[in-house]
């Protein structure tokens, strides 16, 4: 199966990471991704000083972002410069990213 690179596996990510799983919550899926957006949010709110529309877009579209899923930047479509997709191979009810 293809999907995201395992942001839990991300050194960014560890601290996150800890405090979901002592609260026995496995971050696995979009959480991570879902929180890396939030914090993405925050920053370009703090860059634009504002929560307007526009100006956030625009400091979304000139900042590069710091997150648990590692730093990164929109491209001029609008794309995150995040490594797109890995490969997974799932068996025994889990699932290993292949990484040869």
């Amino acid at each position: 199966m293809t999907f995201s690179p395992d942001p839990r596996k991300n050194p960014a990510a560890a601290a996150v990471v800890k405090r979901f799983k002592d609260k026995g919550i496995e971050p696995e899926g979009y959480v991570l991704y879902t929180y890396a957006a939030f914090q993405t949010w925050k920053q370009a709110v703090e860059k634009a000083k504002s929560t307007e529309a526009e100006a956030v877009i625009k400091a979304m579209n000139d900042t590069e972002f710091d997150t648990v899923v590692g730093k990164f930047k929109f491209n001029e479509k609008g794309d995150p410069n995040l490594p797109p997709y890995a490969v997974y191979r799932w068996s025994k009810g889990g699932y290993e990213q292949i990484t040869e």
